[in-house]
C-alpha cells in the first residue's frame, strides 16, 4: 500500500465503525437508526436494487452483479442517512459518477465493485463509514457471528421489499463447511475446483433461517472486532432465502489490496477534475443509445457507393 493509500485508511480509522447507537432481510427484525450509518441503499432509476456500504466520504462499496449499465453511472444513485428506504425528508441521495468492477468478476468469482460519488458525504450520526480491515486476511479473526442488513425481501417469493432497513446476526459458517454443504462430492474430489473460493466468505443460521435475500445482495457482512465495526463481506449468492444453505459473501478482506489501488490511484490522478467530464461523457452516450443502435454502434451504417 502507498503513501496516500495509507493516510486514507488512517484517517478513516479515525471516524469508521463507531455508530452512535450500540444498541428483515430473512429471519431479521427493524434495525434502530443510527446503528447502521454505513447502510446504503443503491438505486437505478429511483428504484432500490441493492445495498452497499460506506467506506469513506466518497467511495461505496457494493456487490459486481448489482451493476448492469455501467456505461450511465449517473443513472445510479445512492440513498444514506434513513433506515426508512421512502424518508425522502430524512435521508440523503448522492449521484454515482463512476464504476470500478473488478477485473476478475465473472458472477460469483470477483462480485465487488467500488463507486465513486460525484460529491462528497457529509458525515453524521446516521452517516458514518465502516472500517476495512488493517490487518492481513490470514491474520484477522473474526468471531462466531457477524450481522447482515439490507431492505432485501422478507420471504422469499414476497411481491415487496420492507421500506425499514433490517437486521440479522448470522454465524459465520467454517470455510470447509460451507464448501461440503454446496459441494457434498469435496471430500471424494480433493483436487476438484472448488464451489466456495478462497474470496468467499459464508454465514447463516441454518436453523432458524436467517439470511440474506434479494434485494440485500451487495449489502454489508459487518461483524465487530475490538470494539470496532469492520466490513467482512458483501452479500453475493445463495442458494434460495433462509434455506439449510447459508449465504455467501465476497470476503472483502481478500480484495483490499485492490481497493486501496483503485482508491489511491484516483487521488493522485486528481480525479476531482475529472468527475464533471466523465457526467457528460456518459449524457452523450445515453443520447446515442435513445438515437438508436445505428447512432450508437454504427452496425447498420453502409458503405458508400
Amino acid at each position: 500500500m502507498g503513501p496516500v493509500g495509507s493516510a486514507f485508511l488512517l484517517s478513516l480509522l479515525l471516524v469508521c465503525g463507531r455508530p452512535v447507537h450500540s444498541g428483515r432481510v430473512v429471519g431479521g427484525k427493524d434495525a434502530a437508526a443510527m446503528r447502521w450509518p454505513w447502510q446504503v441503499s443503491l438505486k437505478f432509476s429511483n428504484f432500490h436494487v441493492c445495498g452497499g456500504s460506506l467506506i469513506s466520504d466518497r467511495w461505496i462499496v457494493t456487490a459486481a452483479h448489482c451493476l448492469q449499465m455501467t456505461w450511465i453511472p449517473f443513472l445510479y444513485t445512492v440513498w444514506l442517512g434513513s433506515i426508512d428506504i421512502n424518508n425522502l425528508g430524512e435521508g440523503v441521495i448522492h449521484h454515482v459518477s463512476r464504476m470500478v468492477i473488478h477485473p476478475t468478476y465473472n458472477n460469483a468469482s470477483g462480485d465487488i465493485a467500488l463507486l465513486r460519488l460525484f460529491t462528497r458525504v457529509t458525515y453524521r450520526s446516521s452517516i458514518l463509514p465502516i472500517c476495512l480491515s488493517h490487518v492481513r486476511k490470514k491474520q484477522l479473526i473474526v468471531p462466531g457471528s457477524c450481522w447482515v442488513t439490507g431492505w432485501g425481501k422478507l420471504r422469499e417469493g414476497d411481491a415487496n421489499n420492507p421500506t425499514t432497513l433490517q437486521e440479522a446476526e448470522v454465524p459465520i459458517i467454517e470455510h470447509q463447511k460451507c464448501e461440503n454443504i454446496y459441494n457434498p462430492l469435496a471430500p471424494f474430489l480433493p483436487q476438484a475446483q472448488p464451489v466456495i473460493e478462497e474470496s468467499m466468505v459464508c454465514a447463516g443460521d441454518l436453523n432458524k433461517g436467517k439470511d440474506t435475500c434479494q434485494g440485500d445482495s451487495g449489502g454489508p457482512l459487518a461483524c465487530q472486532i475490538d470494539g470496532i465495526w469492520i466490513l467482512i463481506g458483501l452479500s453475493s449468492w445463495g442458494m434460495g432465502c433462509g434455506t439449510s444453505f447459508p449465504g455467501v459473501y465476497t470476503n472483502v478482506t481478500y480484495y483490499q489490496k485492490w481497493i486501496m489501488s483503485v482508491i489511491s490511484r484516483a487521488e493522485v490522478l486528481g480525479a476531482n477534475n475529472l468527475d464533471s467530464s466523465d457526467f457528460l461523457f456518459s449524457i452523450v452516450l445515453l443520447s446515442l443509445a435513445l438515437l438508436g443502435p445505428s447512432c450508437a454502434f454504427g452496425s447498420n451504417i453502409l458503405p458508400g457507393q
